[in-house]
């Protein structure tokens, strides 16, 4: 048997890097694909109208969603009132935005239990 000199193994490694390269351009092209067909507008409307539905038909879910809201919604009320500073508005806000996490994290570890 033959010993193969430097060039004849370097030449057999870039060949079997070339096929390997090729393949995974193809298996990127195909994945391409994939993505770019699920990203059509009718894909999305349709995840976002199953995702909608699925909410819906969760009583428990939505109901906890709304006490949620309603709730980081009076707080903020609470805070700011009527009234139009500016600074007492970004409080409100992130008043809300906390309680709403707070009871949507309360209510989720009540359903577990």
């Amino acid at each position: 048997m033959k010993k193969l000199n430097q060039n004849e193994l370097l030449d057999q490694k870039i060949a079997q890097l070339t096929v390997q390269h090729k393949r995974e351009l193809e298996e990127l092209k195909e994945q391409f694909h994939i993505v770019q067909s699920s990203l059509t507008s009718t894909n999305i409307v349709q995840e976002g109208l199953n995702g909608f539905y699925q909410t819906v038909t969760n009583k428990e879910n939505l109901v906890s969603t709304i006490v949620s809201v309603v709730g980081g919604y009076v707080s903020k009320k609470v805070v700011v009132g009527s009234s139009d500073n500016p600074i007492k508005k970004v409080i409100g806000n992130v008043l809300q935005f906390l309680v709403t996490a707070y009871l949507s994290k309360l209510n989720l570890k009540n359903q577990t239990n």
